[in-house]
């Protein structure tokens, strides 16, 4: 993967986001399911050909909650983030819970649950998928992942918590993913301290402050296709809605006022009649120093999904540093 993509201020948890699901929402902002299982939307690129309009179609039988943004991601780059990087993470849901940053207690473990079971419905379909292997823009559909959840006894029904769960990315989703051009890696602790819309913004804007210190983005498609807002609210909502989320990112230095401005309500520009234009600029959160992990480095061996589970079976700490060495090599 290319460094210089992901320059930016040390982090102890990482998340891993694909780019190309980023020019859209995935769900509906308010979660839950929805009318037909089916959310549609669209989004503009640019092809050699000129300017085209990608469609794009999730469909989710038990529909979706913000949650589950937070978990694909977070647990997505735990996968990537191995050395063997293979398409299967093998953890604990306590482990995973962890690296999340979530709490621990008996509901977490239910709401990670449900939230991968969620995931597991979900299908992804895109009329013009940019293709970071070929670098074209191609019809896609694959899902998301398969989960394999023990059960306690294996007699079925109550899913152990005790064991290892088993995540298997789908394999087109796991390369394009991967791939140096599709992916975009980001702080999961911020992201989690965010609200689900200031996520998806976050996201949006991490990515093109990478190319531009400066992103202009059309109010109204922000706000429906982007962020996953109603089209049915009105766009004076919307862009009531938009600002809080703006509000929310200067508070974390992810974005700043532009020269001479002194409130949020200067961002937005207006071009028509019922058209607006709001102009983000690159905040201070992405000019920090880099931190250089070392600790996070030395205690890359603890932090491995299989530490704990080797070390109640009675393996000691070195044995456990040759075993994953080995696994790794």
């Amino acid at each position: 993967m290319s460094s210089k993509r992901y320059r930016f201020p040390g982090i102890e948890r990482e998340g891993i986001a694909q780019l190309s699901l980023l020019e859209t929402a995935l769900w509906p902002l308010q979660g839950g399911k929805i009318e037909g299982s089916a959310y549609e939307s669209s989004y503009s690129y640019q092809a050699p050909a000129g300017r085209g309009t990608a469609t794009v179609i999730i469909r989710s039988a038990l529909g979706l909650q913000p949650i589950d943004e937070f978990v694909l991601w977070g647990l997505l780059g735990a996968t990537l983030s191995r050395p063997d990087s293979d398409s299967v993470l093998l953890a604990t849901p306590y482990w995973m819970l962890r690296h999340l940053g979530l709490q621990t207690g008996g509901s977490q473990y239910a709401q990670l649950r449900d939230s991968l079971l969620r995931l597991t419905t979900t299908s992804y379909y895109n009329t013009a998928f940019f293709n970071p292997e070929t670098g074209e823009h191609e019809v896609v559909a694959f899902q998301f992942l398969s989960v394999l959840l023990p059960t306690v006894g294996g007699r079925g029904l109550t899913v152990d918590n005790e064991r290892l769960w088993k995540i298997e990315w789908n394999p087109a989703f796991y390369r394009f993913s991967r791939a140096t051009r599709g992916s975009l890696l980001f702080d999961l602790d911020l992201y989690g301290q965010l609200s689900p819309a200031s996520r998806r913004l976050f996201l949006k804007l991490k990515d093109r402050f990478w190319r531009m210190k400066r992103v202009f983005l059309n109010v109204d498609n922000l706000t429906i296709n982007g962020l996953g807002f109603s089209a049915a609210r009105p766009l004076k909502k919307r862009k009531y809605d938009l600002t809080c989320c703006i509000r929310e990112l200067l508070r974390h230095g992810v974005i700043e006022l532009g020269q001479g401005q002194t409130d949020v309500q200067e961002l937005f520009l207006r071009r028509s009649k019922g058209c607006y234009v709001v102009v983000f600029y690159e905040g201070e959160y992405f000019r920090q120093a880099i931190s250089a992990r070392s600790v996070a480095a030395k205690n890359a061996v603890q932090e491995d999904p299989l530490f704990e589970p080797l070390k109640k079976i009675g393996v000691d700490e070195p044995a456990i540093r040759r075993i994953l060495h080995k696994q790794t090599r």
